[in-house]
């Protein structure tokens, strides 16, 4: 079916094809940095991303992940208990001290965040925790997160 390139549907689908170009550039700058662990988690997340453009284009149900070896339960709780996980203040504030690659982590975050507000706009602003969609780009922030604070928690592998 054929829709306006306003439709909420296809500026969604825009934002995501624009997070795989910001995923692809953190790659280069966490393997310039020599931070492979994380060059390789950055293209796990870069698959998902993947997997959901194709789910949203053919409306089907995204299938169940991982992501660093954690599920998608493990990945909400883990990055709701930094403390407990890293021994870090779960609530520090992101500062540029931290470096680029940790920079990078932080604003594909938020970048992750403002495009899983657009899928909600697309199905119309019915959040439902059954939208495999939804669900997943809420997921990945959450990554995100949990990755931002292991870089400056110091765990390199």
């Amino acid at each position: 079916m054929m829709v306006a390139k306003t439709h909420d549907r296809i500026i969604f689908r825009g934002a995501l094809d624009t997070l795989q170009a910001e995923f692809i550039e953190a790659q280069i700058l966490a393997d310039n940095a020599g931070k492979q662990w994380y060059c390789s988690a950055l293209g796990e997340i870069l698959v998902l991303l993947r997997e959901i453009m194709k789910a949203e284009v053919t409306e089907a149900a995204l299938k169940p992940f991982m992501l660093f070896g954690l599920s998608e339960d493990e990945i909400h709780s883990q990055s709701h208990n930094i403390k407990d996980i890293f021994g870090i203040n779960s609530f520090r504030m992101p500062d540029y001290k931290s470096g680029p690659v940790a920079g990078r982590l932080n604003y594909l975050r938020t970048r992750v965040r403002e495009t899983e507000i657009l899928a909600i706009k697309a199905y119309n602003d019915e959040f439902q925790t059954d939208n495999t969609v939804i669900k997943a780009m809420n997921r990945i922030s959450s990554a995100l997160w949990w990755l931002y604070c292991r870089y400056t928690a110091g765990r390199e592998d």
